[in-house]
């Protein structure tokens, strides 16, 4: 397949992603109402995991020992993530969390810079600062206060942010469905192991039908879908790119807590999506660009490597 073809499909597939991510926002804080935060995770990456165990368990047999290593550090990564995740939706609400977690965009390029001793191209990095500019308008309301769930959500912004280069690093030297399997099949070991210690198991016969609904979209819809194409999807995109796609989870999130009656829709909202568009129209030129004229891209890069060395 052509190049262009190729980040077209991977852009395409991780705006997609983000539109499920939004999604799942206000669809997990409701279930929050069923489930305790870490059962409620416990449960979502199990059977996540089980779902591909069984869909791609052949897959598994190509990792070497280091890759299996790599794809379970992952796992915990995302482990920690999404604990502050649920226990931010806790003190605070689904459209304010899903915009503080999008700030992701804006540390990518300077991990990206850790990591790897240099800067992104200046297009993308301008686009991840727009980006976010565009999410403060979004998000601010005046005499707004910063609370403990919020700073969680601060926590979820740098795991992500930290995920968002792993995968795009690991998605390049491995298998990338095989990675999806063991990092939440570890993330789901992780969320059980913490959930039989610390919280009283859920009285499965007492569980609204529709709660078994709501998990089941987000265990296929929000969780085994769009992560397998996200690890697929970023072999083809440069980190910062992806970061901003994928920060699209932030209004599709608000968006979709407006459908539902959680937030309101006022101009201050349409103003900072348009900024948001600005942003990811930066990060395609960027891509375009870059594919035109044979530019070098992040992705050729290792971490802790000087290029120029």
């Amino acid at each position: 397949m052509d190049e262009r073809k190729r980040v077209f499909l991977a852009d395409a597939s991780m705006f997609i992603v983000a539109v499920f991510w939004g999604s799942g926002f206000g669809v997990t804080s409701w279930l929050l109402g069923f489930f305790s935060p870490m059962w409620l995770m416990a449960v979502r990456f199990t059977m996540s995991a089980l779902v591909l165990l069984m869909l791609f368990k052949d897959r598994l047999k190509y990792l070497g020992r280091k890759d299996i290593f790599l794809g379970v550090a992952l796992g915990f990564l995302l482990f920690l993530s999404f604990a502050a995740h649920i226990w931010g939706l806790v003190f605070s609400t689904p459209g304010k969390q899903s915009f503080i977690s999008a700030s992701n965009v804006v540390m990518v390029p300077f991990l990206f810079a850790l990591f790897y001793r240099r800067w992104p191209s200046w297009v993308a990095t301008a686009g991840a600062f727009i980006t976010t500019a565009g999410l403060l308008v979004m998000a601010f309301t005046p005499g707004m206060t910063f609370n403990f769930g919020d700073f969680l959500s601060l926590v979820l912004a740098l795991g992500i942010a930290l995920h968002v280069l792993g995968v795009g690093n690991l998605s390049r030297r491995m298998d990338p469905v095989a990675l999806t399997v063991v990092q939440l099949s570890s993330a789901g070991f992780f969320f059980l192991a913490t959930a039989l210690v610390f919280e009283s198991p859920p009285h499965v016969a007492s569980i609204d039908p529709r709660a078994l609904l709501g998990l089941l979209y987000v265990v296929v819809l929000v969780t085994v879908i769009p992560f397998l194409v996200q690890t697929v999807a970023q072999r083809f995109s440069p980190e910062v790119h992806a970061a901003i796609l994928l920060s699209l989870e932030g209004p599709f999130g608000y968006v979709i807590a407006v459908l539902i009656g959680q937030e309101v829709l006022n101009f201050q909202i349409a103003l900072g999506g348009a900024v948001i568009l600005i942003g990811v129209a930066l990060a395609e030129f960027d891509t375009f660009i870059r594919k035109t004229f044979h530019l070098p891209g992040p992705e050729v890069l290792t971490p802790g490597v000087d290029p120029d060395a």
